[in-house]
């Protein structure tokens, strides 16, 4: 019975064009992945969706992949990153759209504020290379230690922690350079509302 078998088991046939056998790790991972997928999204409907294409894109790299259930752990926190971001940005919009007409607007003002700090952040770990991306999700997404990543990885204990910390570095940089991009705009917004100038946004 292929629901006996294990995971590196059901992998090596899924490998072989096993239809039946890739259905089996559907079918051991679609309630645990849905899950964790809808309790960050929230959105049932996307959840589902995400859920589906992340099982379309196994299929397709099966003969790729070493280790199923890291597979599809980083699949799926890479999806709701690219749902988040997309989604973000249009909720940031509606939102200034909806207050726009409002006298005082501090509580969206900080949430677009944090939005894009978020963005900020996932925008940088994008950019990293395929080890220091995985490190850094592991370490802080995931709440691994560093000897697990180590092992997960095949990699030196020393590895894994000039990685985060290289990591760390970057994104610490990219928000610094936000925060003086900010503090300057609001500056200049404060000073020209001194001087009477009316902006519209």
């Amino acid at each position: 019975m292929m629901e006996n078998l294990t995971d590196a088991e059901l992998l090596s046939l899924a490998q072989t064009d096993d239809e039946k056998a890739f259905e089996a790790i559907m079918y051991r991972y679609n309630v645990q992945l849905y899950k964790y997928i809808y309790t960050r999204i929230r959105n049932e409907h996307d959840a589902k969706d995400l859920l589906q294409e992340i099982f379309i894109s196994c299929w397709k790299n099966r003969h790729t992949i070493n280790n199923i259930a890291a597979y599809l752990k980083r699949s799926v926190h890479y999806a709701i990153i690219d749902w988040q971001v997309g989604n973000k940005k249009a909720l940031a919009r509606n939102t200034t759209l909806e207050e726009k007409d409002e006298p005082t607007t501090y509580p969206v003002e900080n949430q677009l504020i944090s939005l894009e700090i978020k963005e900020e952040v996932e925008t940088e770990i994008s950019k990293m290379n395929e080890t220091m991306r995985k490190i850094f999700v592991s370490s802080r997404w995931e709440s691994k230690s560093i000897p697990e990543i180590a092992q997960e990885y095949g990699l030196s204990e020393q590895t894994v922690k000039n990685n985060l910390s290289m990591a760390l570095k970057r994104i610490r940089l990219r928000l610094a350079a936000y925060f003086f991009t900010l503090v300057y705009i609001l500056l200049t917004l404060s000073l020209q509302f001194l001087n009477g100038t009316t902006f519209y946004f």
